[in-house]
């Protein structure tokens, strides 16, 4: 089946005022953006990508055994993991 994508939106130019704003900001050694960055929402439903990933049989059977003892499924145990992964990485960096 064929995934039809839409375009992503276009952003508008910027005005002249957004543009002198910019540039004075420039000039003064001040940092003035022109977009806000968006704010994630680390509880937000995921829908936003999917990642397919194979195991072998002795991964699998450890993922088994630890979501297992854990309490939780073998999705929420991948992301559990990989989230405490990521925040132990970024403390120590």
């Amino acid at each position: 089946m064929v995934k039809r994508r839409e375009p992503k939106a276009i952003t508008p130019e910027p005005l002249a005022e957004q543009m002198e704003a910019f540039v004075s900001g420039a000039e003064d050694g001040q940092l003035v953006t022109l977009i806000d960055t968006p704010v994630i929402n680390k509880n937000a439903i995921r829908d936003y990508k999917a990642i397919r990933v194979p195991f072998n049989e002795y991964e699998y059977q450890q993922l088994e055994i630890a979501s297992q003892l854990s309490g939780r499924t073998k999705l929420n145990f991948i992301r559990y993991a990989m989230l405490q992964l990521a925040k132990q990485i970024q403390e120590d960096g």
